[in-house]
């Protein structure tokens, strides 16, 4: 767990850093300096072109964590690294020649609204081009253990250059186009810098020719282009589908709420980028002792740290809504239903690096894919009688019915789990929290409500975590740094 906590550790500040960023900018600056229908319009763009992520990847990015470690040779390793790298490259022709000879076919399929435009179908398809080759190349510094600098450009570098371009928009060095044109380029330029750092510290020759297990590669990309596509889709098509059903401003009212919600999932994404290939390398040792011990530590140490990133939202979410327009306050009930997704994402550890880095990760898979019929379904039925509320609980349902399944599964066939006794005493305490918020208020002005709020959630459950000695991890690190 040395490496995992470590580079953990520095991924979740740099993430961190880069959630204040953007919640700086999606909170503050897209709700002032744009109008509600650009920024629903950015929030489609992006929720669009991540459903179409695994579609261009075809899963190469997971494919390179899988296999790599499984070749012996430094010829096998860049025969295997330079097909990966071509495979995506088709995708790309294939959909750039659909958008220059079919753009009504693609237009058919997407809601009709005046802002989504061919120019804007364009900057979807690009930026799908950019997010899938920077999960390309951030998977080849990855192999190698090195997550730290790809997750700074993941998390920090664009949301520094688009704070800086929201401010152009404000003193109207920038319409409201240009604004969205300039954020495609920054994904753009993201990507090439993560290349460069790629083939600097994986540095391989390019040799074309057909991988050993070619076959058993080919399977996995199909099967893992589909789970890619089932979690992306069950994560964005509710704003997809807010697009047909409602005023895309609603989507601007979604978005900010699902951002919320987000800082509740950053320090399982900061894990994943190292405990993924971990878990990768243990799975093909066969060493299932220790791949237990990671799968119960993770669950348990990121259920603790989101648990109280949870409760400070809970506690807080009425004095953060103060401060942007009354508009968005129609994503309140969504923050909170969500969180609770969230938090159940958290419980599952590195569940996902055991599973897709596993010989049964079809069974997941297609039941995914059935997942999504339900998940399009409950969005029919709910958005247009409860609105975004009505798309929060369709993911709600849907997650929390996904998440099950996976827990199940991995249990069926490697006798994993990831409860402890502590995992009881700390959802207890994460619920006795949140029934404590719905009561709890102060009476001073937002941002002195928020820094007492903070403080006093803040205190109270790291000591009871320290003190009842829920984690040894959370203890001993501690104890590490007070020594320190």
């Amino acid at each position: 767990m040395g490496v995992v906590i470590r580079q953990s550790i520095k991924n979740t500040i740099s993430t961190y850093i880069g959630f204040v960023l953007g919640a700086f900018n999606v909170l503050f600056l897209y709700t002032y300096f744009l109008s509600d229908q650009y920024h629903g319009l950015l929030a489609f763009i992006i929720s669009t072109a991540t459903i179409m992520l695994p579609f261009i990847s075809l899963g190469t990015h997971n494919a390179i964590i899988k296999f790599y470690s499984s070749y012996n040779n430094d010829n096998e390793k860049d025969y295997f690294l330079s097909t990966m790298l071509v495979i995506p490259f088709i995708s790309v022709v294939i959909l750039l020649f659909i958008g220059l000879t079919s753009m009504d076919f693609i237009k058919y399929f997407l809601p009709n609204n005046e802002y989504i435009t061919s120019t804007n179908v364009w900057v979807i398809i690009i930026t799908a081009f950019s997010f899938a080759y920077f999960e390309v190349f951030y998977s080849l510094v990855k192999i190698k253990l090195i997550s730290v600098f790809g997750n700074f450009l993941k998390e920090i570098f664009h949301r520094i250059l688009i704070f800086c371009l929201l401010f152009l928009i404000h003193y109207e060095l920038l319409n409201e186009q240009q604004f969205i044109f300039s954020v495609l380029c920054v994904y753009v330029v993201r990507t090439l810098i993560m290349m460069i750092y790629a083939f600097a510290y994986n540095p391989f020759h390019f040799k074309w020719k057909k991988p050993k297990n070619l076959n058993q590669i080919i399977r996995y990309l199909l099967i893992i282009c589909l789970a890619g596509a089932v979690a992306n889709i069950v994560l964005e098509i509710d704003k997809f589908m807010i697009a047909q059903y409602l005023d895309i401003s609603k989507v601007a009212y979604y978005a900010v709420a699902i951002y919320v919600c987000s800082l509740i999932t950053v320090p399982r994404r900061s894990m994943f980028q190292i405990a993924n290939p971990l878990s990768s390398k243990l799975l093909n040792d066969k060493n299932y002792i220790d791949l237990g011990i990671l799968y119960q530590k993770s669950s348990l140490n990121l259920l603790i740290v989101c648990g109280l990133v949870f409760l400070l939202i809970a506690f807080n979410l009425s004095d953060l809504y103060s401060f942007i327009p009354d508009s968005y306050t129609e994503g309140y009930y969504v923050v909170l239903i969500i969180s609770f997704t969230k938090l159940y994402n958290a419980f599952l550890g590195n569940i996902d690096g055991i599973i897709f880095n596993s010989k049964y990760y079809k069974v997941i898979v297609f039941i995914g894919v059935l997942l999504i019929f339900l998940t399009i379904y409950l969005n029919y039925k709910l958005i247009p009688l409860y609105g975004i509320e009505g798309a929060a609980i369709s993911s709600l349902i849907a997650i929390c019915l996904y998440n099950t399944i996976k827990v199940y599964y991995v249990y069926l066939k490697f006798k994993l789990q990831p409860i402890t006794v502590n995992t009881f005493k700390v959802i207890s305490l994460i619920l006795f929290g949140f029934s404590v918020s719905l009561s709890f208020s102060l009476d001073f002005s937002p941002v002195i409500n928020i820094i007492l709020k903070s403080s006093i959630v803040s205190v109270v459950y790291i000591s009871i975590v320290i003190f009842f000695k829920f984690s040894t991890d959370i203890n001993n690190l501690i104890d590490k740094f007070l020594g320190k």
